[in-house]
């Protein structure tokens, strides 16, 4: 990586497929943002195109792990891969301190709306139960169901209160329609809190107006710390 480009600026693609392909065209033709764009499939790296996209194959996960101390808090970050990005890096990132766990999600009462498991064990929302179009840009009026939308779904995860555990939402906000991100610091935020609120048991989301996704884990500290 040329860490000379990292600007304040600067974007991370996390992920090369549908999604991170299309993130990097956007990026690279709307601004001129430096775009870093990873993923360990030198194929997928190979189909992008963009001029302005540097790529770099490793695992996203560890590249930001073993990167954020080049990155700066501005910086945006992308999640386009099948795994909760936020969970992942916070996990890999508080490694030598914390052992992090995976833990089933506790119930709701009332139901999110159109909870489902996601493959890895956390737990997808939304608010629609249709396929969204690529550029949506979340009106308040949904464009497919003309439905109002009066609560964020980032707003709503955010006021949940589930003892005994502490919940984090990441508020993921639009680059452009349909295309979402958050920056560098929110991750930096989410670590220092579960350093210092020492809490045993987090859930900790990512979501936009309309989707999210959630993963319930315990903290121990680690026997190395």
């Amino acid at each position: 990586m040329n860490t000379g480009r990292i600007t304040e600026n600067a974007v991370f693609i996390i992920g090369a497929g549908h999604f991170g392909a299309r993130a990097a065209k956007i990026i690279c033709t709307r601004s001129d943002s430096p775009v870093f764009i990873v993923d360990p499939d030198r194929g997928a790296l190979a189909q992008i195109n963009d001029p302005g996209a540097e790529k770099i194959q490793g695992d996203g996960i560890g590249f930001l792990t073993a990167n954020f101390h080049y990155l700066k808090e501005a910086n945006t970050i992308v999640p386009a891969l099948p795994v909760h990005l936020a969970y992942e890096w916070l996990r890999e990132f508080t490694a030598g301190q914390f052992r992090i766990t995976r833990l089933p999600a506790p119930p709701i009462d009332p139901p999110l709306p159109n909870a489902l498991p996601a493959g890895e064990g956390s737990t997808l929302v939304s608010y629609a139960d249709f396929l969204c179009p690529d550029d949506c840009p979340e009106p308040v009026f949904c464009t497919v169901t003309g439905e109002r939308r009066d609560q964020p779904l980032y707003a709503l995860l955010a006021g949940l209160r589930l003892p005994p555990f502490e919940v984090h939402i990441i508020r993921s906000r639009q680059l452009a329609p349909g295309l979402g991100g958050y920056r560098v610091e929110d991750l930096k935020g989410l670590a220092h809190k579960v350093r210092t609120k020492r809490a045993p048991m987090w859930i900790v989301g990512t979501a936009c107006k309309c989707h999210g996704i959630l993963t319930a884990f315990e903290v121990q500290a680690s026997l190395n710390s």
